[in-house]
Order: structure tokens, then sequence, then C-alpha cells
């Protein structure tokens, strides 16, 4: 048989270019193999730039920092331009979203990733040859790229459910996923009024504060200024470089799919009604907020939950409670169990004391069904709760780094990727992190 014509043709294609899609064609292309990566917007980012998620949660398991190399490159670069800074406490690095998007365009590019922008998936299938046909449709063009090895980071495991693998969606009991969030951000924001109040400041210049505000959400809900289902604000962060801007995670869309796009255009439409809602609270209620007003939401929703593929693996709470590390884990995981109730305003946060960590095996990333197709980021091979631990966006480039270690190692041995031990995964890894260590002592010196 012939081979079906395409448009391109490569190697290793990574689908989506977010943290997981960044992390995975970074790692692949690094490692000797030559990679295309297409995402459906005109920058690379994915929760963390799109959705205006700007913090990066990255729990240590005691005083060690559990992410990976393309991580720790990552904010280093960051903090480097001032446009980043950490907060131990939260375990958190909170970022500047235009520049990261540059910085990880740069990375790529210097990689040696094709990057392919405004190309949203359509289908994926078999090549007569017995590679992947993945197509795409962008304007005024149908693409097809030819495919030896696939990653999809389309957080949604969008490719994986086209290509035939099995899927769970949400929780167990009745398939509902976790609410997904307008992150709002503030403008004219004044610090010292906030300080004044009696209310932190990070690094001698940033308001930062989570878990909080519970009494005066109470207040206003009583007097019929609060109608969001949440009984506090998760997390409020003030833009590196920018003390006057502030990001808040506080809204919440229940009961809706991010794999339906008439679910997700109700969410959007609610999460910018409660975006204004919840502006006219700060602005109302807020130290420091007084002459504050809404400078921008994300161009697209937050979603911490969709679709997962069953895998070879699957990851479990117990494994996460239990701090399990199987032999064939690729990546460890500090992160609580955080898993936002898919119908009411709790939370239910399992923080676990101690020096805890837990490891994810390689086949939570491989499909059951598929050969040389890999998941990477919150789509893997996991339970709703453990999902709620693992979705934060550095474990998630983590998973990616570990899905393009494991497609150079195929592509290399011209094997199929189920026949890479996750040992040489791990292997592949840790020399990503001692050259990333090299370069660092260098720069240093």
């Amino acid at each position: 048989m012939e081979s079906q014509p395409c448009d391109f043709t490569t190697p290793c294609l990574v689908v989506g270019g977010g943290p997981a899609g960044y992390g995975a064609a970074l790692a692949a292309a690094r490692n000797g193999c030559k990679v295309m990566l297409v995402e459906r917007h005109g920058f690379l980012g994915g929760m963390g730039a799109a959705a205006n998620l700007s913090c990066y949660i990255n729990y240590r398991s005691g005083e060690e920092d559990l992410s990976e190399a393309a991580y720790r490159e990552l904010i280093g670069q960051l903090r480097a331009s001032g446009l980043s800074y950490p907060v131990r406490y939260a375990h958190t690095d909170y970022i500047d979203p235009e520049f990261t998007k540059v910085v990880m365009e740069k990375t790529l590019i210097g990689a040696g990733v094709t990057l392919l922008y405004h190309s949203l998936f359509e289908r994926a299938a078999r090549a007569a040859d017995g590679g992947w046909l993945v197509e795409f449709v962008a304007k005024n063009a149908r693409i097809r790229v030819r495919a030896d090895y696939v990653i999809d980071a389309t957080g949604d495991a969008d490719v994986c459910a086209s290509a035939g693998a099995a899927m769970t969606h949400g929780r167990k009991s009745d398939g509902r996923a976790q609410p997904m969030s307008m992150v709002t951000q503030l403008s004219g924001f004044d610090p010292g009024a906030w300080e004044r109040a009696g209310e932190p400041i990070e690094a001698g210049r940033y308001a930062v504060k989570c878990d909080c505000f519970a009494d005066l959400i109470a207040r206003a809900r009583a007097e019929g200024e609060w109608t969001i289902p949440r009984e506090n604000i998760a997390m409020l962060w003030a833009a590196p470089g920018d003390p006057t801007s502030v990001t808040i995670n506080g809204t919440r869309i229940n009961g809706l799919s991010a794999c339906d796009p008439l679910d997700v255009t109700r969410a959007e439409i609610e999460g910018r009604r409660q975006a204004d809602e919840l502006a006219r609270f700060f602005k109302k209620y807020v130290p420091g907020f007084e002459r504050s007003h809404l400078s921008r939401t994300g161009p697209q929703i937050g979603v911490r939950e969709s679709r997962r593929i069953t895998g070879r693996a699957l990851l479990t709470e117990d494994d996460v409670r239990e701090s399990r590390h199987p032999d064939d884990s690729i990546t460890r995981c500090a992160y609580p169990i955080d898993v936002h109730s898919p119908d009411s305003a709790s939370t239910q946060f399992e923080s676990i004391p101690g020096k805890h960590s837990y490891g994810i095996p390689w086949g939570c990333l491989l499909p059951a069904s598929l050969e040389n197709m890999a998941a990477a980021g919150r789509c893997i091979s996991a339970t709703h709760e453990a999902a709620g631990s693992f979705r934060v966006m550095p474990t998630c480039m983590g998973l990616g780094e570990a899905a393009g270690s494991g497609v150079a190692i195929a592509a290399e041995r011209g094997a199929v990727l189920s026949s890479v031990p996750a040992q040489a995964v791990r292997a592949m890894m840790d020399g990503n992190l001692r050259r990333r260590e090299a370069s660092e002592s260098i720069i240093n010196k």
C-alpha cells in the first residue's frame, strides 16, 4: 500500500504546548529526536498562560525539590529576569505569563523543535505504514502530520481518545469533574494600604495570601453580593514586576465538562460573570483594593480535570496517601490531594505531614491498548482523587519530560515505546538534571 499523503512528517509529534507539552518537546529534542509541537493557541504555556494561572505550585518533600530539569531551567530563567518570585510557605513560584511565553518559545526553538500554532486537533488514526496520522484544522488548511511517536499533552486526552484508547472522566461514581475557574486579574491595587491593614507582603513588595477572606465572603453573601459557590479565596498573588496588579483564584463553575464545547461556552460566560462579581467584592470589602478594577481574565477558562486515559498502570489515592514509590516510577510529586468538589462549595485538601512524596509509574503515561503513543500532564491514568494531587503544573512538566525522554530512547533504538524500561527513562531524566546542575554551577562561578 502507498503511504497516506500528509503535510508534515516527524519522528515525534507533541500535541499541546502547556507545561506537559513543553517538557515533552524539550526532553525529546535535547536527547536527539526531531520534534514537532502543535498548539491550538498562538503561544505556549497552557493553563499558566491561556487561563492566566500564573502560579506554579511546586511542593517540596521536606527541603528536597522534586521538580525536573525542564522546570528548574524555566524558573531559573524567569527569576534571572526578575519576573518570578518564590513563596516557600505556599510552595509556589509566581510567574509573569507573558515573559514565560517568550522564554518557552525561545527555549524550544533553540532546541530545534518545530512549532505550529493556531491548529486545532481533529483526529488520530494509524497510517498505512504503521505510524500515526494526526489531523488538525487550521484557517484555510487541513493539516496532517505523520509521526512515529505521539505525545498527547492536550490536558483532555483528545488524541488518545480519538485513537481509540479507553477513557475515564471525573470521579468514578458519576463522571463529574472538578469545577473550572476563571482566573481574574485586578489592577489599581495599593500594596501600602494592604500592608497597613496587617496583611502579608512577600519579598518586600508582593501581596500573597492563601485560603482567605471566608469571613468577608460570609458578610457579602448575607448582603446578596456574593453568589459564587466558594467559601473562601483559594489564592491571590501580586504580579512579578508589578505589585499593583493582583491575580485571584476565586471563581468556581460546577457541573460542566471541559470536553463539551457547549459546557465550555457556558463556563466561559459564567466565569466572566463571576470575575465581575469578584472584582466588585474586592473593591468593597478588601483593604488595598478600593481603587482597583478588573483588568484581565484568561482567554480560556481554567480546567482542573476532564478525561484521563486507561493506562498500563493506575495511580490511586492510596498510592498518594501511603507515599508509595514503585520501581517503575519516572517522577515524584509531593502535592497533597486537592479536590474541589464537583457539586458543592467544599474542597477536600489532604495535607500529609513530614517528608512526603510518591512516585508516578511509567505505565500511567502509556495507554493500555495503543503503541507508540503517550499521555502527559493531567490526563494520565489515575483515579479522580489521585489526579487532584499531580495536576499541578511542575509535576505535569515532569510527566512531559518523562514522555519525551521515553520517546527519545525508543526512537534511537527503533523500538516501540512500551518496550522502553522505566529505569531507562529515569536514567535519561537524571542525566537532564545533572546537565542542568552543571550549567547552573558554571553560571554561578
